[in-house]
């Protein structure tokens, strides 16, 4: 099981350091010992029957991390809640979760109320506060709404049953962005996300006196690699208060950080910041990059500021469990390649890719064609069994491959020598922005919602020469345009990083030959019209 990979050091060392957070240390026995606690109390208020999941409302606070421990010890899946996107999301993912328990902490309890107003039908809530923290970034209004919650009765005295569960139970539930027009949820099992760390572990090697940097949000599956490749060595985790890039050089260098992972887009900016000087993190050994393309000079700059570390471009969707490909970035490499981007590389151990084309057929070595995952941590499906995108998991067997279950990642690939897969872009409208994903259709549908027009169409803009996005910019028809009040109405109900950030009203849509919206006109319409944000 997934949080074997903690207990299970926790039992052997509890005196060992396991977290840092809010300025305090906690060793792996502290941690576990409030997981336990948080276990025997949902064992006691957890209905019967139901959805075997918990809502998790916290922010990167000892009890976040307490509670999703917590919530798998007592055989649950943990369903991490963002509190950086609006409540109007926030709502939608706790509908769609169906759990029937929600646990808060203190930072985000004064936004609980807010969103619970949302919702038809509410889950039991439960204050799981960080009773000895220092409260320095809570208000009175926090500390009032975090009284106003009950909290999990204690029941660390009384004799429970282990919980029973299997490999194929879920450990966490994540929401990606969907092309339905509402997030969808991703169950993980606990043999998938063992599987991943078991590769990584291989990949990486063990080093249980390592120092793990988290700077995600829970909500993001970067984090379960920060958390569990870091417990299941025995080494500590560094949690910032702040994830703002100015402050990442700093930190890295007081807390003596040896493992890192971000998206790129951080790394460019620490470089803009003037953040990655030569040999300014010596200690450094590892640094994972994924979600985005990962760009020439971002891997030539962090290289000079950490001489002595490895750098990989990992990748990966959320439905295959964090990262299924892995690329080592070597001096070697660079001195002999011109590539403007990183490939994506083979695949991490017990994984398998596979190229083929429309029809699912391998295409031969060299062509392109749409990339293939196949493996133990490739999911079981959505959590909703009517999710029309449950058709991207297929079952097939090929020659010479193990797996005889896929998820199609809609990704286009061709394979290189010396390069293993290399990116060739998307197959469909989903991107990445700061190494987020965003459905299109889902910005655009919350546009038509809230202007009415009578077409709509949504563009990355503006878009770098490695094909990162950095934002995006909608074109409507039909009606008088409002812009404000559509900017609006996206705040409401998408993260900050799929609102539009500038909207363009037009006569008429430009078409291609087969009638459909021409986005590339779109785009020659924004350089035309000088439309950089």
């Amino acid at each position: 099981m997934l949080d074997f990979l903690f207990f299970d050091t926790a039992a052997r060392e509890p005196e060992r350091r396991a977290l840092w957070v809010d300025e305090q240390l906690y060793c792996y026995g502290d941690l576990a010992a409030r997981a336990g606690r948080i276990a025997a109390g949902l064992n006691c208020v957890m209905p019967r029957d139901g959805a075997r999941r918990c809502l998790l409302f916290a922010h990167r606070s000892v009890a976040a991390y307490a509670g999703l421990l917590g919530i798998m010890r007592a055989g649950l899946a943990y369903v991490p809640l963002n509190p950086t996107v609006p409540a109007a999301r926030i709502a939608a993912t706790i509908e769609q979760s169906k759990a029937p328990v929600l646990l808060v902490d203190r930072r985000c309890s004064a936004r609980l109320e807010e969103v619970l107003l949302l919702l038809d039908e509410c889950p039991a809530v439960f204050f799981i506060g960080d009773e000895d923290a220092p409260h320095s970034t809570c208000d009175a209004r926090q500390a009032r709404c975090a009284d106003h919650w009950p909290r999990l009765p204690d029941m660390s005295n009384a004799a429970r049953p282990a919980a029973s569960r299997t490999p194929h139970d879920h450990a966490y539930v994540l929401f990606t962005s969907g092309s339905t027009g509402a997030p969808k949820g991703v169950p993980i099992s606990h043999a998938n996300a063992s599987a991943y760390v078991a590769g990584q572990l291989q990949l990486l090697g063990r080093e249980p006196d390592a120092r793990h940097a988290q700077f995600c949000e829970l909500s993001f599956d970067p984090s379960v690699h920060d958390m569990f490749v870091c417990w299941a060595n025995g080494a500590c985790l560094y949690v910032p208060a702040t994830v703002e890039p100015i402050y990442n050089a700093g930190f890295i260098r007081e807390h003596a950080i040896t493992h890192w992972s971000s998206v790129p887009s951080v790394a460019a900016f620490m470089q803009q910041l003037r953040k990655l000087q030569p040999d300014e993190f010596p200690g450094l050994r590892v640094t994972c990059f994924g979600g985005e393309a990962l760009p020439r000079f971002v891997v030539e700059a962090w290289q000079r500021a950490a001489p002595n570390g490895r750098i990989f471009n990992v990748y990966g969707p959320t439905e295959t469990t964090i990262a299924c490909a892995a690329f080592e970035v070597t001096p070697q490499f660079l001195a002999e390649s011109s590539e403007a981007t990183m490939p994506l590389g083979q695949a991490v151990p017990g994984m398998e890719l596979l190229i083929v084309d429309a029809a699912l057929s391998p295409v031969a070595r060299g062509e392109s064609g749409e990339l293939l995952i196949g493996g133990p941590q490739v999911a079981a499906g959505y959590l909703r069994a009517d999710e029309p995108n449950n058709r991207r998991f297929v079952e097939r067997s090929y020659a010479g491959y193990r797996s005889s279950r896929w998820y199609r990642s809609g990704d286009a690939a061709r394979e290189v020598a010396g390069h293993g897969v290399v990116f060739q872009g998307r197959l469909d409208t989903q991107i990445k922005i700061r190494g987020n994903r965003v459905e299109i259709e889902e910005v655009e549908q919350v546009i038509r919602a809230c202007s009415r027009a009578a077409f709509c169409a949504v563009i990355p803009w503006p878009v770098d020469e490695t094909g990162r996005a950095d934002g995006l910019i909608a074109f409507l028809t039909g009606t008088p345009v409002d812009a404000a009040h559509v900017v609006s109405g996206c705040r409401q109900r998408l993260p900050a990083y799929a609102v539009p950030q500038r909207v363009i009203a037009l006569d008429a849509m430009p078409l291609n030959a087969n009638g459909k919206i021409d986005r590339r006109a779109l785009a020659a319409h924004c350089v035309s019209r000088n439309a950089l944000i």
